[in-house]
């Protein structure tokens, strides 16, 4: 599996919510709706969930990575490019 591309949409006014990611996996499939999330302690990426989950006190992820070292690998790849976004847009302005 290799991720082929990246595509970051920046979120302005929003205290935690930085962009929406969006991620394709070797030129085939597009994983949408990835949030790049400011917490306290860092930058980190949250998969999206289903909102229609029977179990209201239980978040159901519609994409879950099955190991730390994938996980990484995607929040790695999104966070370098949402930085890229974020300096392109300061030049801007």
């Amino acid at each position: 599996m290799q991720i082929t591309s990246v595509r970051i949409r920046p979120i302005q006014n929003k205290d935690r919510l930085k962009a929406i990611a969006s991620i394709t996996l070797d030129n085939a499939l597009i994983l949408n709706d990835i949030m790049v999330i400011q917490t306290e302690e860092r930058l980190c990426v949250e998969f999206p969930h289903n909102p229609y989950a029977k179990d209201k006190n239980h978040v159901q992820y519609i994409i879950v990575p099955l190991s730390m070292a994938v996980r990484l690998e995607f929040e790695e790849h999104i966070l370098n490019k949402y930085e890229r976004a974020i300096s392109k847009l300061k030049e801007v302005v």
